[in-house]
């Protein structure tokens, strides 16, 4: 048996990764070319990747963010009984504070304010804390020493003050957006792990807001170090244009370059790490959650993950570092869906047929909708389903949308329409177990907000979901 380590480059499109990440790509035994997320933002294409389910079979999507109702036995995990499942995560969604963790033998929730896990979560404590000004640091020293990891704590205290001022300042931030302590941490889990494991990490440093983070090479942008993503308002584009916003957009496109190339470095450095703290043969599987709409025509001129399934957002990347066997490039489409059998099968030594001639993606609902006006939440809200087969990908939703777009191999994250008013009755009856308008009302219906604690919601806030 075999050690498996899935590496989760959070919003990481397949034409950046091919052109950012030449040290991985170089590293590959195995690259699926044409690998797509089941979804196209983080909570179900989490799910989906954990579960081999489509969103309206695992229910976890806008209308229900809890991870707490999966056990081990509902994921692929349930069927590795002999390895250790552990992870490591600097996503917010996939933490301890969604239920994600539930499905682990130990997780480890990262973020900016708790870069060492076993101290005090700082953002946590200081929406409980009244004090202000010198009374609140000192406040904070009185609480750190009480704590039972007095250091750590005090070390996350002085960490998150500097990342925020250095937020603020025209310099580049010394901190990144957590790779470091995922690597830090998933390498501990694998050197303390007795038996086989497989370990889960999502690494966030591409994820919005992007700013000026130290490590980043300058080569791939020009972004002045005083501006950073959240300069601009990535509503205001998908909404009115991109006019007026064209050096946000090209800054943006820069950063977000600089980061893949940066979680380049990071990850190889991981594997070269965990490959030294374990005896046993380690194989990684790299891959990413979804992509990110960066403006582009074939994106519909739109940016973040947010709104229609645009190639920008299902086409990812996916490779196999240190397979049991070298197979090279396949190109026939794989999805996410078939994720878990790939893990599997890799833990059990071979390299199993994961490649299918059509494949599906869904999303229930859109994650812009609480931002929008009721009109234009009716038309980023929609539900979404989409069939691949050879050079075309059919789409249809909820608001009578019935399109087939063309795709060409050779292009990454590339569509065009093709034709309108296109019957999907058939893929509709093959690929899912519930009629789209059906579905969609039922999931409104059951809508269920869950409460999250205010340090949650600020971190979510940050990340541009509330």
């Amino acid at each position: 048996m075999r050690n498996v380590v899935l590496v989760c480059l959070d919003t990481v499109r397949k034409d950046y990764f091919d052109e950012y990440a030449p040290r991985l790509r170089e590293r590959a035994d195995v690259e699926f070319a044409q690998c797509r997320a089941g979804s196209g933002w983080s909570v179900p294409s989490h799910a989906t990747m954990m579960t081999g389910e489509l969103p309206h079979q695992h229910g976890i999507h806008v209308y229900n963010r809890d991870f707490s109702g999966l056990t081990r036995e509902d994921t692929f995990l349930g069927r590795l009984p002999d390895h250790r499942a552990v992870g490591a995560s600097a996503n917010v969604y996939a933490s301890s504070a969604f239920g994600f963790d539930g499905m682990f033998d130990e997780y480890v929730s990262i973020s900016a304010d708790r870069r060492f896990p076993e101290g005090m979560d700082v953002e946590q404590w200081g929406q409980q804390c009244d004090e202000r000004g010198l009374d609140r640091y000192a406040a904070f020293v009185r609480a750190a020493l009480d704590d039972d990891h007095p250091l750590h704590s005090l070390a996350n205290g002085v960490l998150a003050e500097l990342k925020h001022r250095f937020d603020e300042w025209p310099v580049p931030n010394p901190l990144d957006d957590g790779a470091k302590i995922v690597a830090r941490e998933a390498t501990r889990l694998a050197r303390e792990s007795q038996e086989p494991f497989v370990c889960f990490t999502n690494f966030m440093d591409a994820h919005s807001p992007l700013t000026h983070v130290r490590g980043y090479d300058r080569e791939f942008h020009d972004a002045p170090l005083s501006w950073h993503s959240g300069e601009f308002s990535t509503h205001a584009v998908n909404t009115e244009g991109i006019e007026g916003h064209e050096a946000d957009v090209e800054n943006t496109r820069g950063l977000y370059a600089a980061s893949i190339d940066y979680l380049d470095r990071q990850v190889s450095e991981f594997i070269d790490a965990v490959q030294a703290a374990t005896d046993r043969e380690t194989t990684f599987v790299i891959t990413a959650d979804h992509g990110e709409n960066m403006g582009f025509e074939a994106d519909d001129y739109l940016m973040a993950h947010k709104g229609p399934l645009t190639e920008g957002l299902l086409h990812v990347p996916q490779i196999v570092v240190n397979a049991p066997e070298t197979v090279g490039e396949r190109t026939d489409y794989v999805s996410h869906l078939a994720l878990g059998d790939l893990v599997v099968g890799l833990a059990n030594n071979e390299v199993p047929t994961v490649t299918r001639d059509r494949i599906p993606a869904e999303r229930i609902g859109s994650n812009m909708a609480a931002a929008a006006s009721d009109e234009e939440r009716e038309r980023w809200d929609r539900m979404i389903r989409v069939v691949y087969q050879g050079t075309d990908k059919y789409v249809w939703d909820s608001s009578g949308v019935r399109e087939r777009k063309r795709l060409d191999p050779d292009r990454p994250n590339w569509e065009e329409l093709a034709a309108e008013d296109v019957d999907v009755a058939a893929y509709e009856r093959e690929f899912f177990d519930v009629p789209l308008g059906e579905y969609k009302r039922e999931a409104r219906a059951a809508a269920d907000d869950l409460d999250v604690d205010e340090a949650t919601a600020d971190r979510l806030r940050n990340l541009g979901y509330l």
